[in-house]
Order: C-alpha cells, then sequence, then structure tokens
C-alpha cells in the first residue's frame, strides 16, 4: 500500500469514528493519534493524513451542502457512515485541495469505498464525485492537472533550514517563490552531483548560508512541473533537516523565481508555508528540531 494510499485510510478510518460519536468537540486529536499508534506506528507520512483530516473537518458544512446537492435523493443522515465519509474526504480532495489532480482524488476515493464500503459504495461515490467534477470542468477549475506526464523524470534538493539563535528562539529560513508562496530552499542536483552537495550548493546561492550540518533526509516532494511551451515533467525534490550554524541571510538576486529569503519563529511556519506537501515535511521536521 502507498503511503498517500495508507494515509487516506487512517483520515477515512478517523473521520468515520469521529463522525460515529456525534463529531465531539477536542476528539478529532485524540482518535487520529489513537490510530497511528495502533495500526501504523511506524508510518512516515502523518502530515498528509493530518492536514487531509483537518481540512474536511474545516469545510464541513460546504462538503456536505454539496453532497446533498449532487446526492439529492439520499438525505445525509441516510447515507451510511463509510460512503458518507469517504465521500467527505474525496469532495475535500477534488475541490479544496490545490495539488491534487482531479483524477486522483476520484479514483482515490473510489478504492476506499469498495475496500470498506457496500458492494455499490464505489458506483455511488463515482457518481457523486464525477458530477462534481463536471461542473468543475465547466468552470474552468483545476484546469490541466490531468494531462498525462510526458517529460524526463528531473532531480532536485533541498532542505529545512534551522537555526537556535543565541536568545534560545528557533527560526526557519523560507524563500518567497515566483508563485508569491513562502516554501523551502531547494533546487536542481546537476549531473553527477550528489544530492547533499547540491543542498548545500543551492542554500548558498539562495540564502547566503555557508555554515550548514546536513542532517537525515526528512522526505521527498512529488511534483508535476508545468511551465508555457514545454511538456509537464515529473520531478523528485529530496528535502533534509538542516542546521545553520551561521544567521545573518543574504538572499539572492536573480536566482530563479526567488523573490525573497526570511527567519521566521518556529511556532509561524505552519500558517506562512504556501504549500500542502511543503506543510507536510514540516509536520515531520517541527518534532525532531525541537528536540535536538
Amino acid at each position: 500500500m502507498s503511503n498517500r494510499h495508507l494515509a487516506r485510510t487512517l483520515a477515512l478510518q478517523s473521520l468515520f469514528e469521529w463522525d460515529f460519536h456525534g463529531m465531539p468537540k477536542g476528539r478529532l486529536d485524540q482518535i487520529l493519534d489513537y490510530n497511528f499508534k495502533e495500526f501504523a506506528p511506524d508510518f512516515d507520512d502523518q502530515g498528509f493524513a493530518r492536514n487531509l483530516l483537518y481540512g474536511t473537518v474545516e469545510k464541513l458544512a460546504e462538503i456536505d451542502k454539496l453532497i446533498v446537492s449532487y446526492a439529492p435523493e439520499w438525505p445525509l443522515d441516510q447515507i451510511t457512515g463509510i460512503d458518507r465519509n469517504v465521500l467527505r474526504l474525496g469532495i475535500y480532495e477534488l475541490k479544496f485541495s490545490p495539488n491534487i489532480p482531479p483524477k486522483v482524488a476520484i479514483n482515490e476515493s473510489i478504492e476506499l469505498a469498495k475496500s470498506f464500503g457496500g458492494d455499490s459504495s464505489g458506483k455511488f461515490v463515482n457518481g457523486v464525485l464525477g458530477s462534481i467534477y463536471k461542473v468543475m470542468q465547466e468552470k474552468g477549475e483545476k484546469q490541466g492537472m490531468d494531462q498525462p506526464v510526458l517529460g524526463e523524470r528531473q532531480f532536485s534538493a533541498g532542505g529545512i533550514v534551522w537555526r537556535r539563535f543565541e536568545d534560545g528562539s528557533i527560526k526557519v529560513a523560507l524563500i518567497l517563490d515566483g508563485h508569491g508562496r513562502w516554501t523551502f530552499s531547494k533546487g536542481r542536483i546537476k549531473p553527477n552531483e550528489d544530492p547533499i552537495a547540491a543542498v548545500k550548493r543551492e542554500i548558498g546561492e539562495e540564502l547566503g548560508l555557508k555554515d550548514l550540518i546536513v542532517g537525515e533526509k526528512i522526505g521527498e516532494l512529488e511534483l508535476v512541473v508545468r511551465e508555457p511551451n514545454i511538456q509537464p515533467y515529473p520531478k523528485t525534490v529530496y528535502m533534509y533537516l538542516i542546521e545553520a550554524k551561521d544567521s545573518e541571510l543574504s538572499p539572492a538576486q536573480n536566482v530563479g523565481e526567488m523573490k525573497d529569503a526570511k527567519w521566521y519563529d518556529y511556532d509561524e511556519v505552519a500558517d506562512i508555508l504556501g504549500y500542502d506537501q511543503a506543510k507536510e515535511l514540516w509536520q515531520k521536521a517541527k518534532n525532531i528540531i525541537i528536540n535536538t
């Protein structure tokens, strides 16, 4: 089972349990943490499951209105618990998660419905999500995300750069990219270049930091790059934890599409980051950093 499919399974299990018990306030964390511990204690993609679960609950009122609109013959409380919560997760990914291609959201939801629901669950979920996606296409939402990937895969390396300052505070260096979103520093691995060497070079070029301790690999980002007039291509980004010993940032000028770079307080990072996958990595990294 892939990491993302397992993450969706854990999110479904937790959402189903929370729904079954009447959506008690303050219980969502407890339910999810128990399911991680009981069913996937060594799971390394908890951030995706948390973001999916919490995002779904945050948008629950809007999501339930969509279910009622697109399955009018089935009152919400008469849809089976599994089907209802598979739809909730699927609609969140389909409508509100910007980095998930629509066909991925629909296909994953159908697989969950078939695995945990009844004989007709897959067909029911497919019908509702397919109808929602048809309207999305008419409105031009998520255009181009289901195009086939034809280009050659490229590889990059980057890192979560952090520093403990003299006053005891922990800060993380983020860059502002060409899309106006804050994220972690990363760049292309040159031919015959070691990923760790690439990380040090890129961070030196983008942030001006040279005294670096490259720690463990914290994960990988899987991206599909779409640029004008070229075929879409997949990119894998190896991400490392990196402790900076020097403190002065010197943001590069005219390097790629980077616009700025700043130190942000440890507690601010989750709210500042502009991409779901970056937030998932931060969920994995933050406890390691605080305990270092």
